[in-house]
């Protein structure tokens, strides 16, 4: 398969958008897959840029809330955080809100749901006309999948099926007809696909006992391959600063790393205008905000959003958040305790990793997140571990004031590895 030219259709929702960690999983492959000898063919939403080096189609969801989610993201990109685009984002939305709230009464899926028609539709044509060898979906978005399974319904091309994030949850909330639908699409993803991929093994192991089929699925882990920043690198400063990057959430908030990093000033006041947490990539949720004004951190809690294109250096938003990271004292991880939490691993760990700065995570140390960081030279506590979360800040700062911060070890998890494991499970699919 390595020895010629194979086209591949692919079909990612989200596609070539600056910073989304859904898009950065196949936008990274995309070079190694090409020196692989594969032509990539690809169907997207046009929430991202539009691709130069290979064909790609962007195609609208049709339906009311598909429309409203991608105009909004398009305005987004193409406006920033401007007036303008507040202004035009409301305006989307107020005309799209009488449809909104009738398609939710019949239809309450996410907003993605209806892009696999148009997705579908203009992946038809395509294969009719370029005879593509394999269709690999990744997602993100489930409506991605069902396209794909449309697909090789109709057209009996290999297919692999690349799952972000586990479809049918083990535990908590279960909305009906969410539920129904993905569960229902998940057995017909494992009894139709050439090849299931899933980013962590208990979100494999667990769709493989509720469907019953082992044959056809695999872990691959994403790994990163994070932009060139030349000249980028770690330098001590006057000031401590740990670095959170990522979504925060109710059920993924820092109000733990707060009450602890509270708990070291306590002891010494001194450090309240050494220690900083800068948060990158989003706002602070509104847990983490009783936190920082429970605890008196204003001056501690630093706030920067998302890092959207800088025109003035020509830097993407991605170049200056890989090297933010390089410059933080310690990287603060997250695993949440939402209920695909087991069976989920934060993308941003991969990028992390690559930078071998020191690492707090916060989450078990024997689920798959807390295994790593552990093989990997890095710390991992228990949410519950107030006290010991304490004394590992103590012992960051003790180790900061005597240069003696320890790096990481070299990441195995290189996007590399992931497609040559991608090439020889697709090989298998079309000898198949």
């Amino acid at each position: 398969m390595n020895n010629h030219k194979q086209t591949w259709l692919i079909l990612a929702h989200c596609f070539n958008m600056d910073g989304r960690a859904a898009s950065q999983t196949i936008t990274d492959k995309i070079p190694f897959l090409m020196e692989k000898g594969v032509v990539p063919i690809v169907v997207s939403a046009p929430t991202g840029s539009k691709d130069q080096r290979f064909v790609h189609h962007q195609v609208l969801s049709p339906a009311p809330s598909g429309i409203n989610f991608e105009m909004r993201k398009i305005i987004e990109r193409d406006f920033q955080n401007s007036n303008t685009a507040k202004v035009f984002k409301a305006v989307v939305t107020l005309l799209c809100l009488p449809f909104l709230i009738l398609e939710k009464i019949v239809i309450n899926l996410d907003s993605h749901w209806s892009w696999f028609i148009s997705s579908t539709i203009k992946s038809y044509c395509l294969i009719k006309k370029d005879k593509p060898q394999l269709i690999y979906s990744t997602a993100g978005p489930s409506s991605t999948h069902l396209s794909g399974y449309i697909l090789k319904k109709m057209l009996h091309i290999p297919w692999i099926a690349e799952i972000h994030d586990p479809l049918v949850p083990e535990n908590g909330e279960k909305r009906y007809q969410r539920y129904a639908f993905h569960k229902w699409l998940e057995e017909k993803i494992f009894q139709t696909a050439d090849a299931v991929i899933y980013f962590t093994e208990n979100a494999c192991d667990n769709a493989r006992k509720r469907t019953g089929i082992t044959a056809n699925s695999y872990v691959l882990r994403p790994g990163a391959n994070p932009p060139e920043i030349n000249g980028v690198h770690y330098k001590k400063t006057d000031e401590f600063h740990f670095g959170h990057f990522g979504s925060l959430a109710a059920d993924r908030n820092l109000s733990f790393f707060l009450e602890a990093l509270s708990g070291v000033i306590k002891d010494q006041p001194c450090l309240k205008g050494t220690l900083k947490l800068d948060v990158y990539g989003t706002v602070l949720d509104t847990e983490s905000k009783n936190a920082v004004k429970t605890f008196s951190l204003d001056d501690v809690v630093c706030e920067y959003g998302r890092l959207e294109f800088d025109p003035l250096t020509g830097k993407s938003g991605r170049q200056q958040v890989f090297e933010k990271m390089h410059q933080c004292d310690v990287l603060v991880l997250l695993h949440g305790s939402s209920d695909i939490s087991d069976e989920y691993i934060p993308s941003k760990l991969y990028e992390y990793l690559l930078t071998q700065r020191p690492i707090l995570g916060i989450a078990s140390k024997h689920s798959e997140l807390g295994v790593i960081l552990n093989k990997t030279g890095h710390t991992v506590f228990d949410p519950e571990s107030l006290n010991k979360m304490i004394s590992m800040i103590r012992k960051y700062i003790y180790q900061w004031q005597n240069d003696q911060l320890r790096e990481g070890k070299q990441s195995e998890f290189t996007v590399e590895k992931t497609v040559e494991k991608l090439m020889q499970i697709a090989e298998s699919c079309c000898h198949e």
